[in-house]
This record gives C-alpha cells, structure tokens and sequence, in this order.
C-alpha cells in the first residue's frame, strides 16, 4: 500500500517488533599496598570491581511512508565511569563520556536508586558528558554506582565501585601510599603514544617511582614521568614494539609501600603491499626465508614460554603466529612482539597444560610463505622435591639518592627460602633495605641509593633439594 502525502490518505497501522540484548564486561583494578607497624609489616591486596553493562532494547514500527526517516543510533558510552577509592570525608567524583543521535538523557545510580540532584550529590551534565560529585563521602556511602544513558534507540549503562576508607594511620601517626585509581592494560599501535595515570595519597615526603619489567624508568626523549597534584601520569610519547611489557607504579614513604601495575602490548602493523614491479622496484625481490626456527620449550607450569623467530625477506614478510594451525589472537597472555627489524618473538606470560601444543611461526610476502613449528610442553609439579631456580638479576647505574629495586622469580619444590646478600653479608631489613616475597617473586627494594652501596647484590634460594644463587652488580654515580 502506498499513501501519497500530497492527495492525502490513511496511513496503515503500524507493524511491531522488539530489539533486545545486552553485553556486560567486568574489568577489575588491583593493586598492592604495604603498611609499617613497629616491627609487623602488613600487606594488604586490593582489588576494585568495574562492571560495564550495554543494554540494547527497543520496539520498532514500520509502515509504508514518502521520505527518509532518519535511524535513530542507540547510546554507547566514549567513556566509561572509573572505580573510585577515597577516604572518608573527602568528595568523590565520577565521569562519563557518551554518543547516541538523538542525544541520550542520562540518569545515576546508587545500587539499584536512582540518584536526585542535590546539594550532597551533585550532578552536570552538557552536551556528551556528565558528572556526578558527591560533596562527602562516608563509609555508608560505599557501593556500586552507575549511569545509564537513553534515547528511543535504546539503553546502555555503565558502572564501578565506591571505596570509602577509613583514613589509617601507620608508624608516628603516618598514613601509608595508597592508591586511589591504579594504572590500566593498554594496547596501542606501534608509533601511537599511550599514557598511565595514577593517583595516590598518603603522607608526604613520598618517592613514587615507574618500573618497567622491574627495572626503574627515567625520563628522556620518549619516556615522560609528570606530577600534578596527586595524579603521576607516565607517557611512552612514540610506542616501539619493544615498550610490551610490565610497568609498576611504585609508592613509598616512612610508613610503607603502595603499588599497582599494568600490562602495555604494543601491536606492529603489517607491512605495507608495495608496487614492487621492474620500474619501481629498490631492490631484489626475494621470498620469505627462516633465519632461525623456533625451538622446542619445556616450562614448569605457571612460568613464562618464548618462542623466537629470525627472518629474511623482500617485501618485508608478514608474521602470524598459531596453536594447532589456529591463529592467536594477541592478549595479556599471548604477547607478540619485535627485537630489531628481523626477530619476532611469542611470549605466553604464563604457561599451564591447556597451553601444550604446537606451535608454528608463519612467514609471507608476496613472493611465497614458509613457516616453521615447534612444540610447547609444561611440566606439572609432583610430590617430589624440585631444586630452587632463580631468573638473572640484572646491574643497575642510578644516580646517587635513586630508589632501586633487584626483582627475580623462584621456583622449587617445597617452596625455597629466600635471602638477600651484598658482597656476602646477608641483609638485615630495615627502613632503607626492604624484602618483599609476593608468590614466587622475591624483590630487595633500596629506598635511598649512596655511593658506599655500590657492590655485589645477591639473591640466594634454598630447599632440602638444593641453592642457588642470582647475582648483580649495583653502581651508584655520585651527583658531584
């Protein structure tokens, strides 16, 4: 039936139909935190839960009609509302970002209430975004919060935690670092810049400090360490496949230690298809070609695999790693990665039984492919005793008054005793030397660097079955 606007008509009865669904995502911000009291030094691990929920519901009608009808496009949030941890009496504050055509009316919540503009909670919002304040805070007010943007498109809703603390206070009436947002996993291109922030509070003088694979980070060209306020941001201004790794931001003063880290995974963009005919060509074309194969791994469960390939060839080849002729995807454990123009290199961060397999390196350009496999095989831990392993400690140069940290990871069945050495004295703790064991990692953290400290650092594990040990050599560079 056709009903022409211009002679007039009835138009038919609308034919109905609904739209639902819905997908909810879970991310959660850990972080670790260490208190001094007297001679007990308290760990606390904490974790913070954000739920991100994307609901998808509509009705829509159709009738037959002249002209265009513009779709409506369901709301989706640019930016997600951020777990939020403060202390008592202080203000909080949450934020979101959003998009939708027509432009979505958002609403807040407290759990499942839905929260009024008041002079306690005060709610802005302009244009695509909104925030929600909450003047003061107390320890009742702990909970989930969330935003829920609508238009006849559809819904989506987004939320995280309040952590309300009670302001402790540690050694002399001294409260130590704690984080109130931590730094998050990213996954940049290779070039782009990626940025973490943190906030912490605590009492102040407090040495805060980035590591990277737990090695600590200076500021140069690329690397930009920034303070403002109590937000301490770190900014990789152009990614190099090597920047994948682990990065820590490490809080410290008299009365303890905070920390929280995160997973940076840098992607390298496929070669680019060139004109590579006779008049263009730079070069000799060749095909693909495997320099040096990835080799077999064995691995205790729960450590880490590498797998590395050497390649040659014009254009430059393209990588695709697999598991059983099943491409992987990269992720937080599967991290790909590049050494140089012509090493590629797959790193399982944490390798468990599901993980065996093998393995294949598949090389392509656009004069052929080749690849080449290997198999990853775990072993399980059994009731028999397994003698220590410690990985390389590595040196450091620092300057006279930097923060140091030597980090290993042990293995053994029963679980090794761990002590700290320099120039073969064993370590007593104290404020200036601390040794911290979380798990199978030992770490001999050194506040306040002088050039006397200079010397053999070692890391000695011990079992009934064995010892072993992990050496460095730490150089501190006077400032005159």
């Amino acid at each position: 039936m056709h009903i022409d606007s211009e002679t007039g008509g009835v138009p038919p009865d609308p034919f109905e139909s609904s739209v639902h669904g819905r997908e909810v995502h879970v991310a959660k911000q850990k972080q670790t935190q260490k208190e001094v009291q007297g001679q007990l030094e308290i760990t606390r691990k904490i974790t913070a839960t954000e739920t991100t929920e994307v609901e998808h519901k509509a009705r829509t009608q159709e009738r037959v009609v002249q002209g265009q009808v513009k779709p409506a496009v369901p709301p989706f949030f640019t930016k997600k509302i951020q777990p939020c941890r403060v202390f008592e009496h202080e203000s909080a504050r949450f934020e979101v970002e959003f998009e939708g055509d027509p432009n979505p009316s958002i609403t807040w919540y407290r759990e499942d209430f839905a929260i009024k503009n008041s002079s306690e909670f005060q709610i802005h919002t302009f244009g695509s975004k909104s925030v929600l304040i909450i003047r003061q805070v107390f320890m009742e007010d702990s909970g989930i919060f969330a935003a829920v943007a609508e238009n006849r498109g559809g819904a989506a809703k987004c939320s995280a935690n309040l952590v309300v603390e009670e302001r402790r206070q540690g050694r002399g009436g001294l409260v130590p670092p704690s984080f109130l947002t931590t730094i998050q996993d990213a996954i940049v291109k290779a070039g782009q810049l990626v940025r973490f922030d943190a906030k912490v509070t605590g009492t102040k003088p407090m040495d805060i400090y980035w590591l990277k694979n737990g090695r600590k980070i200076s500021s140069d060209i690329r690397y930009k360490i920034l303070e403002e306020d109590e937000i301490h941001t770190l900014i990789i201004i152009e990614t190099l496949p090597e920047d994948s790794g682990m990065y820590e931001c490490v809080a410290i003063n008299s009365a303890g230690e905070g920390r929280c880290e995160a997973e940076c995974f840098v992607e390298v963009a496929p070669a680019a298809a060139l004109d590579m005919s006779p008049d263009t060509a730079m070069g000799k074309l060749s095909p693909p070609k495997i320099v040096l194969a990835i080799k077999e791994q064995n691995v205790p469960e729960g450590q880490a695999a590498v797998f590395r390939c050497r390649v040659s060839g014009n254009p430059v080849p393209q990588i695709v790693w697999a598991k059983e002729g099943q491409q992987i995807k990269p992720s937080r454990y599967f991290i790909m990665s590049q050494e140089g123009s012509d090493i590629h290199v797959l790193r399982i961060s944490e390798a468990f039984p599901e993980d065996e397999g093998l393995y294949s390196c598949v090389v392509s350009n656009s004069k052929g492919e080749v690849q080449c496999a290997a198999s990853l095989h775990v072993i399980a831990p059994d009731s028999g005793d397994v003698p220590p392993s410690l990985t390389p400690l590595d040196d450091v140069n620092v300057v006279e008054g930097s923060p140091v940290q030597f980090r290993t990871q042990f293995t053994g069945t029963p679980m090794p005793t761990v002590q700290w050495m320099r120039e073969g004295q064993i370590i007593p703790p104290s404020s200036d030397f601390q040794m911290i064991q979380e798990g199978n990692h030992a770490v001999l953290l050194i506040k306040t660097t002088y050039p006397e400290d200079s010397g053999v650092f070692t890391c000695r594990a011990t079992n009934p079955a064995s010892q072993v040990e992990s050496s460095a050599y730490l150089t501190v560079h006077s400032k005159h």
